[in-house]
């Protein structure tokens, strides 16, 4: 998907596209390479990079935590030690999709590393905006870059199309500030959205969205960068570990 090609009209919709794949199978082994890299350095020395991880065990369930101790969920930010996903962040296979729907050109306001390793924990149905952020700006696009195939069985992303339309601030299930109460959630309306490995899908703030447990025995990564527009200027240095 180029800039030409991006539907605007579709993205505005339905709050989601997906795309094509912008990395060679050779590209993306050097990004799992990378992804693993992350990893064992974060856990060779938790002193520094703990506040930058989540742990598995912190979100699953007694039975499906045994097992899970030590194994990390995600890492978030990661481009200030890795120079290789900092540069892949204004990949311009990426950003002119996000420009072309802003209209102007963009600023990276969040990046990470989701894992879902095996057995790695679900996602519960939630919207971005409402959960994790709040501050800022609401004028962000979040995009995930699988490093894996991503389908229903290890925890692709499932969304509701148009659920972000008016901009709703949904209701959290009952003792919950992520997920959201399922019954504000339409289970006509969701939409599988399994893609291949380098493959991508760009969504807004408000779209409601869920993936599942990872079943198999293979991990399902990938890369999210969320961006501003750059007429806001660079609104989330601060998201950096001190």
């Amino acid at each position: 998907m180029n800039t030409k090609q991006v539907d605007v009209q579709q993205y505005l919709e339905d709050g989601y596209l997906t795309s094509e794949a912008i990395f060679s199978e050779q590209e993306l082994e050097v990004l799992r390479v990378e992804s693993d890299r992350l990893v064992e350095l974060c856990l060779s020395d938790l002193g520094q990079h703990e506040p930058r991880i989540q742990w598995e065990k912190n979100y699953l369930t007694r039975e499906e935590a045994k097992g899970m101790e030590g194994v990390i969920r995600k890492l978030e930010p990661i481009i200030d030690i890795s120079p290789i996903f900092a540069e892949m962040a204004f990949h311009k296979g990426i950003i002119e999709p996000v420009s072309a729907i802003f209209g102007e050109p963009v600023e990276l306001f969040e990046d990470k590393l989701n894992l879902k390793l095996p057995n790695g924990s679900p996602y519960p149905w939630h919207q971005d905006w409402n959960c994790c952020w709040r501050a800022h700006t609401d004028q962000l696009i979040t995009c995930f870059i699988y490093l894996d195939d991503a389908n229903e069985e290890n925890g692709c992303l499932k969304v509701v199309p148009g659920s972000h339309l008016g901009k709703p601030m949904l209701p959290f299930k009952q003792g919950s500030t992520f997920e959201i109460d399922p019954a504000y959630v339409d289970q006509t309306k969701i939409v599988p959205c399994p893609l291949k490995a380098g493959e991508m899908i760009f969504f807004d703030p408000y779209l409601l969205h869920y993936s599942a447990i990872n079943r198999t025995r293979s991990p399902r990564r990938c890369i999210i960068y969320t961006y501003n527009p750059a007429s806001l200027g660079k609104v989330n240095e601060n998201r950096f570990p001190g």
